[in-house]
Formats: C-alpha cells, sequence, structure tokens
C-alpha cells in the first residue's frame, strides 16, 4: 500500500516537477559514474588533484543537455523501452565527442580518452537501469491477481501486444505461440516462443488461462483454422482488434475482445461494388422499415456511411427507434446527412404514405416483419397482418408514391415453408413480384438469404448466454443444420442485389457452407474455455442437450424453390426465377385472408395459406391457436386507390 501511495503521488505531479526530478537523478548517477570511471582507471593518491577530476563535473553538465537534445526526457517513464537505451546512448556519444574535445584543447587527451569511454559505459547503465526501476516502482504491481497468458503470434503486433499488457493489471503474458519454426525456441521480450503443438503439454507446464490471438492482418480462412486447432484445447481465447480498426485509430492493440463466432463461420470477404453499393443510397433519401432490427439497423448504417442525405428509421418499436436514432444521431454528427425517426405501422397506408411524400423518399429497404417462428405459430393473425398485409402497404404505397428503388429483405424460410412465418414471407415476395409488373417505373427487388448471426433470432446469442449460464447448451436435432452470414456481409449484399433489381427479381445470396447447429455449439463451448460434457467425457464442464424441433422449425434450410439459379454480376448474388400470381388473383386471396383474420375464422385463414403458397406444410393445428382479436387493416386498397387503403381502426 505504501508503495502505491508514492507512486500515485509521483504520478500526479506536474510535468515540470518530474522533469526536475528526473534531471537531477541523472545527474547523480553521471556524477557516480564519472567517479567511478576515473578511480577504476587511475586508482592513484593523487588522482583527486589530477586533471582528470574534472570530468567529475564537467561530464554530466554536457551529457544532461545532450539528453535533452535526444528526446531523453520527452518519454514517459513507465512506458519506457528499447529505444530509451538508444536515445541514451547517442547523447552518451555526444557527450564522449564533446569532452575529449575539451581534454584535447587542455592537452591532456591522451590522459582521459580511456576514462569518457568507462564514463560513458557506466552512464548508460546507470541512467537506463535507473528508469527501469522507477518504472517498475510506478507500474501497477498485480501479478499475483493478474490472468496468465499466452500470445499467439511472435510478430510485431504480438510484441506490441505484450509490451501493453505490461504496463496493465488484468493480464500477464507469459509467453508466445507463433507457426514459424524459425522462431520457436527463441525469446521475445524475455519470453519464451513455443510451437502451436506444444499447447497440452504447456497447459500443464505454464499454467496459463487463456490465449491472445496476436495476427490482425492474417485472412478470414487462416483465423479459422487456427481457432479450430485451438478449440480442441477447451482454452479461452481472445483476440485483439483487426488491422483495419489498429490503423484507423478506432481501437488500440489492448483492446481485446473474445473470440466471436463470426470469427470461426465469416468468409474471406469479396470486395463490394462501389457502384453497386452508391447507386440506390449516395444523395438521396433512404427509407428502412424495421429500422431498429438486426438486419434493418445494419441498413441504416450502411446508408449513413455510404452518402445518403436523409436517413428514415421508420419502426414499430419505441425502444428500439430510440436506439438506432441515438447511435446515427451521434455518427451523422459531422456527415451532414439528416437522421428521421418514425413510429409507426407499415400496415398504416396513411402514416406510410405521408411519410414517403414528407420526406420525399428514393430508396426504400423493407425490412420489418416478425420472424421469430415460434412465436408467429402461436400468433398467426398477427403475423399475416403485419408481415403479409404490411407489405402489400409498403409496396403499394411506395410504388404509387414514386420511389425509385423498392428492396423486399426476404427469408431461405420462405422456400416450401413448414411455418408460418416462411409462408408469410414467400406471400410477401409474391405481392412484391406483382407490384412490380404493376409498377413498371420502379426498380425492385427481393433479396432472400439465412440467418444472419447476431440476429434477434440467431442462435449464436443464445448459447452465449447458455455458456455463460454454466449450461446446459440446448440444440432442438442433433442433425439440424443451418447457413449463416455476418450482419454486415448480408447488409452489403442487400445493397447490391437491390441495385440490380428492376422488376420484382428475386435473389438469393451465396451463404457458403451450411453448419452443423451442434457442432457450432460445441465450438463456442471450447473457445469459452470449457470442455463439452458427454458420455466419453462425463467430466466435462457443459452439456449439450436436445429439445425436439420447434413448431414449424425444418431441419435444414433452402434457398431457392426451383433449381439452377442465374449468376450475376457479383459472385455471391444469385438470380432466381420464382413462380407467383397476378395482381387480381393474388388480392382476392388476401382479401380471402383478411375476411378469416376479422372474423377469427383461423382454419380458413390457414387453407387460403395453404392454397396461396406451393409446398406449404404446417406443423400446428390450427385449433390450437388462440384467437386474436386486434385487427389492423380492414379491407385492401386497389392498385392506385388511395381513398381505399388499408388504415388502423380507432
Amino acid at each position: 500500500m505504501k508503495r502505491r501511495r508514492v507512486a500515485t503521488r509521483l504520478i500526479s505531479l506536474p510535468s515540470g516537477w518530474k522533469t526536475a526530478l528526473t534531471t537531477a537523478a541523472d545527474a547523480v548517477v553521471l556524477v557516480l559514474a564519472s567517479c567511478l570511471a576515473v578511480v577504476l582507471t587511475h586508482p592513484h593518491p593523487d588522482v583527486l588533484s589530477s586533471p582528470l577530476f574534472a570530468l567529475v563535473t564537467i561530464g554530466p553538465a554536457i551529457t544532461i543537455p545532450a539528453l535533452f537534445a535526444v528526446g531523453g526526457y520527452n518519454a514517459v517513464v513507465r512506458f519506457i523501452g528499447p529505444d530509451f537505451a538508444l536515445r541514451m546512448a547517442a547523447a552518451m556519444a555526444l557527450a564522449v565527442v564533446a569532452l575529449d574535445l575539451v581534454y584535447a584543447a587542455l592537452g591532456h587527451f591522451a590522459l582521459a580518452w580511456n576514462v569518457s569511454l568507462l564514463y560513458a559505459v557506466i552512464g548508460i547503465c546507470g541512467v537506463t537501469l535507473l528508469r527501469l526501476a522507477v518504472r517498475h516502482l510506478l507500474q501497477p504491481h498485480h501479478n499475483g491477481g493478474r490472468s496468465r497468458v499466452l500470445i499467439y503470434g511472435a510478430g510485431e503486433a504480438g510484441r506490441q501486444l505484450a509490451a501493453a499488457l505490461s504496463q496493465g493489471a488484468v493480464f500477464r503474458a507469459v509467453g508466445f505461440v507463433d507457426d514459424h519454426r524459425r522462431l520457436q525456441g527463441r525469446t521475445l521480450l524475455g519470453l519464451t516462443i513455443h510451437a502451436p503443438d506444444q499447447l497440452a503439454a504447456l497447459k500443464e507446464k505454464v499454467a496459463f488461462d487463456s490465449i491472445l490471438l496476436a495476427m490482425p492482418s492474417i485472412s478470414q480462412r487462416r483465423r479459422r483454422e487456427v481457432l479450430e486447432h485451438l478449440a480442441q484445447f477447451s482454452i479461452k481465447v481472445m483476440t485483439m482488434p483487426r488491422l483495419d480498426d489498429l490503423v484507423s485509430g478506432r481501437k488500440q492493440v489492448d483492446d481485446l475482445r473474445e473470440v466471436q463466432i463470426e470469427d470461426l463461420l465469416g468468409r474471406t470477404p469479396v470486395t463490394p461494388d462501389e457502384k453497386l453499393l452508391d447507386g440506390p443510397i449516395r444523395d438521396r433519401v433512404v427509407m428502412i422499415t424495421g429500422a431498429g432490427g438486426s438486419i434493418g439497423s445494419e441498413l441504416s448504417r450502411l446508408a449513413l456511411q455510404r452518402g445518403a442525405k436523409r436517413v428514415v428509421l421508420f419502426e414499430n418499436s419505441e425502444f428500439a427507434l430510440y436506439t438506432i436514432d441515438r447511435e446515427l444521431r451521434a455518427a451523422a454528427a459531422d456527415t451532414g446527412c439528416e437522421i428521421v425517426p418514425v413510429l409507426g405501422s407499415v400496415a398504416d397506408a396513411h402514416v406510410f404514405a405521408n411519410v414517403l411524400k414528407q420526406h420525399a423518399v428514393e430508396t426504400l429497404y423493407h425490412a420489418a416483419a416478425y420472424k421469430h417462428v415460434p412465436l408467429v405459430e402461436h400468433n398467426i393473425a398477427v403475423a399475416i397482418q403485419n408481415n403479409v398485409m404490411g407489405t402489400w402497404v409498403a409496396a403499394e404505397t411506395a410504388m404509387s408514391a414514386g420511389v425509385q428503388n423498392f428492396v423486399l429483405i426476404s427469408t431461405d424460410k420462405a422456400v416450401r415453408p413448414t411455418s408460418v412465418m416462411g409462408a408469410s414471407k414467400r406471400i410477401c415476395e409474391m405481392v412484391v413480384q406483382a407490384m412490380a409488373d404493376r409498377y413498371r417505373s420502379a426498380n425492385v427487388a427481393i433479396v432472400r438469404f439465412g440467418n444472419v448471426l447476431g440476429s434477434s433470432g440467431s442462435v449464436v446469442p443464445l448459447f452465449l448466454q447458455q455458456i455463460r449460464n454454466g449450461g446446459p447448451v440446448t440444440v432442438t436435432h442433433p442433425e439440424v443444420t443451418r447457413y449463416f452470414m455476418t450482419i454486415s456481409e448480408a447488409a452489403q449484399l442487400v445493397v447490391q442485389a437491390g441495385s440490380m433489381g428492376r422488376h420484382g427479381e428475386v435473389f438469393v445470396l451465396d451463404m457458403g457452407e451450411p453448419v452443423l447447429i451442434r457442432e457450432l455449439a460445441a465450438r463456442m463451448i471450447q473457445l469459452a474455455g470449457f470442455q463439452v460434457r458427454s458420455q466419453e467425457r462425463p467430466d466435462g464442464d457443459i452439456e449439450i442437450t436436445y429439445t425436439g424441433l420447434r413448431p414449424g422449425e425444418k431441419l435444414y434450410e433452402e434457398l431457392l424453390i426451383g433449381d439452377q439459379p442465374e449468376g450475376t454480376g457479383h459472385p455471391r448474388i444469385f438470380h432466381a426465377r420464382d413462380p407467383y400470381l397476378p395482381l387480381p388473383q393474388l388480392k382476392a386471396s388476401l382479401d380471402t385472408m383478411l375476411q378469416a383474420i376479422n372474423r377469427d375464422e383461423l382454419p380458413r385463414l390457414m387453407t387460403e395459406i395453404r392454397n396461396l403458397v406451393a409446398g406449404f406444410r404446417s406443423t400446428d393445428e390450427v385449433a390450437s391457436t388462440p384467437s386474436v382479436k386486434l385487427r389492423i387493416v380492414q379491407r385492401l386498397a386497389e392498385p392506385g386507390d388511395q381513398s381505399a387503403a388499408p388504415r388502423l381502426l380507432q
């Protein structure tokens, strides 16, 4: 405690006082160094009367100004590194040259040159050791409570990370791991560099708590390989920021985070087509429905980043709208982009039309929908009203108002659906396809993709919470598989696909390889530093349990109704040709669905959904679904008929 109080007082001193104290301490050390140099080179009783003894005062008097000249007093003592020794050597070299010139002028060069060299050696060592001692005094001293870590990567990033950690009170580096054989067995900053295949033995020998991944510039593929290798050891893994975050200054070397599942599942990104990204956004008024959701919020961020003139955030949830509005306002402070939050329902055509007209919306991304499969199975009428009728209102109102670009965000669950949610999204696709035929002046597109990592409906947040709680981690079925994509990649591909749309084309995104959910759960458990408990390993930490498929859930998802998708100009965007009904026939079917909703005739509603969506197979009995009295849409408007627009009932 006493040492900590002394360190705190020293750190709190004004910078001028710190420099004065450091200079005085250096002067004492240099005087002692010069005395020692004189005595060691001329151990005679009369040395005190020798001209050499003038070195005791001349040496420090020359060396300290030289040290100022090379920036030796600019560094913060708590954070000095090897560069200080180089500065000290440079200052001492200047001092030695000056001393030799002085003694040469006095005619004593032959007597003094060896003394000045020894003075230089002792002075460099003395002043450097003084700095290191003070640094040790001022550093937090919590080795007993600091977590012992290995740093994976002995390159420049690893060295910087180790140096940064040495100043903190959280982590203590106890070694490095690196793939390069030429580095293995050597030392860096006093720590041994080990081979990756030694990790099992090191876990017992070194007793480290976690591994810090210090390879910010490696490819996504290589990162996955390293993480999959580390997962087998059930060691907690953390990673430092990526190179672009470090270069931009958004992150520091020691801004460590837990490994995210994106690091395991994410793919090597394809450079986006700048024209496709900017076309529907830059200098335009962009509106996003469902702006507070996972995809909606990312599309809102992207619209701001790509230079939209105005971003209209349309959202039914007050809290979600407040959250994304506050975030974007802070980010847009210096951009000149106007952020407009609008609280409302997509099923309210009057409000929707007024918003489009008031803000002169040019591009609309329709992401608003109820997406949680089990919840929709138990709230069928509300889901159909929000998803299907809301899409009708959004598409018809937007296209009749002259919106130039309309993009529907769809889902892989719309393909041969087994859930009401999937069936509702397939009907949404058909609505937009039919509307695109009716309004040929608008550029219309439908973008269909699978699960988004970290979204509100993703299993990843659930698994993380279950792991934090000590398990078990629940998976519905041992063979269930899903496609995954990061939110940022999904949003960029949505915008690029939307730029290609003309007349209601359906675009599907390349989701990569499907992932077994049980394997995903196991990897997440292992990368959190735990072992999976099973029959083969009964002493494991966290168990994976199987709960059975939920209502409406499929073992695997598909992206295509037909076969052989057509390629586009983008390597990860494909064009699907899916059938749809003409607008009059589709409207008649939707009117029947509305009548069934308003009369609480859910069996009739389900029959109409089955008739409309080819391949729909429900897994629940309609009779088990409670009646829903909420009525939002009274009737569907004829395309172009604003007087009969659907509206909220009082």
